[in-house]
């Protein structure tokens, strides 16, 4: 189930050197204005972060995701870092879903921008086995993606809004 939920490729922070340096000027890459930096997780279909999702089947099992967080960091030279904190149980009919602890998620891979297209390109190699290739719109310090996950059996379709922050490297 982990693949699943986690077509929500775009997250945040996992520690190597180049990261723990200064953090990088941000500079706008040339036709969208978009900055170059980190993006931070604002809102999931219209609501503010962490947002829940419950679904039943059919034989009363319940399927709980909750996305708390999504990081992603965007290189000038084409390459994004993305990290998701997120939070999956399962409930039995007549059970209570369970507070587990966030789970967290890094993936790496080539970020391409056409207009105000942008494509992410996870590399399986780093975090991004079985995911798909993300597509979205950016422009200056926002990004929208849309992404599709299943809860238990249920497919979905969310779209997430990252907003630049400076304060993040």
């Amino acid at each position: 189930m982990r693949a699943a939920c986690l077509l929500f490729v775009l997250a945040s922070a996992s520690t190597d050197a180049s990261a723990l340096q200064s953090a990088p000027t941000p500079k706008p890459a040339a036709d969208t204005g978009l900055v170059m930096g980190t993006f931070v997780s604002s809102r999931l279909d219209g609501k503010t972060l962490p947002v829940r999702d419950l679904a039943t089947d059919d034989q009363g099992v319940q399927y709980l995701i909750e996305f708390a967080e999504l990081v992603l960091s965007l290189k000038e030279n084409g390459e994004f870092r993305a990290s998701l904190r997120y939070k999956q149980t399962i409930a039995r009919k007549g059970e209570r879903t369970s507070d587990e602890p966030l789970q967290k998620m890094t993936v790496y891979g080539s970020w391409v921008r056409e207009g105000v297209s942008v494509r992410f390109v996870p590399d399986p190699r780093r975090g991004g086995e079985g995911l798909r290739i993300l597509a979205g719109t950016a422009a200056g310090k926002r990004i929208t993606v849309p992404f599709d996950y299943q809860n238990g059996r249920i497919a979905r379709r969310a779209n997430v809004l990252l907003i630049y922050d400076p304060k993040i490297f």
